[in-house]
């Protein structure tokens, strides 16, 4: 099925552009090929999702992606459909990958107040809130090469206590694992970890470790 999705000019950051998915990572593909870096970033969601002992929940992805194939993974990611706002993509994106509908809320305040409201709750929905968006460019394995693409990218962080039922061919596994041991084990065999992910605990590494704190008190 053909998807369009929200394109961005480097030069031009602010303006966006649709363009069909694929025709996007061709061309991104190209670029790299012959100037070794991105022209073009896509707009994608991310959400990294936690459970009450503050616990990310990491997906293996499926050898039968295009993209990354059999890596480590964060919980949730999508790119944003022509059309639509990122709040609306993560609840589809969650619903759909995680099988977990959500709730997104705007800011800390908001997800406390909701969190301490919904607490007996998390084991049929997650709360997610909004982190500051981002420009970057992770190093992406496409059909077994590595090339870097720009991303447009709105994170989120939530929690979940419930049952995860990855979709078939989405994901072959879920893990569980506190900051700690996740940076310790991308510190041992980073090469076995989406890239996606180690450029989000760089840049969010402290407001991540805030929000384990968060949920942990609760």
């Amino acid at each position: 099925m053909s998807e369009t999705v929200n394109t961005y000019m480097l030069d031009n950051p602010e303006v966006s552009t649709p363009m069909n998915r694929n025709e996007f990572y061709a061309e991104q593909v190209a670029e790299y090929k012959k100037g070794g870096k991105p022209t073009r970033a896509v707009e994608v969601v991310n959400v990294i999702v936690f459970n009450s002992h503050g616990e990310m929940i990491i997906q293996k992805r499926s050898f039968e992606k295009t993209h990354n194939a059999g890596l480590l993974d964060k919980s949730v990611g999508g790119h944003l459909q022509f059309g639509d706002t990122p709040d609306y993509t993560v609840m589809v994106e969650t619903l759909q990958e995680l099988q977990t509908p959500s709730i997104v809320l705007k800011d800390t305040v908001d997800f406390q107040k909701t969190h301490i409201l919904l607490n007996n709750y998390l084991e049929t929905i997650a709360i997610v809130k909004k982190a500051k968006p981002t420009l970057y460019s992770p190093i992406k394995i496409i059909n077994g090469e590595e090339v870097r693409i720009a991303n447009k990218m709105h994170l989120y962080l939530g929690v979940y206590d419930g049952r995860i039922r990855p979709v078939d061919r989405e994901a072959k596994g879920i893990l569980f694992y506190t900051l700690a041991e996740l940076e310790n084990e991308m510190a041992k065999s980073p090469e076995t970890f989406n890239d996606d992910l180690c450029c989000i605990l760089e840049e969010y590494r402290d407001e991540i470790a805030s929000f384990t704190q968060i949920i942990e008190k609760s």
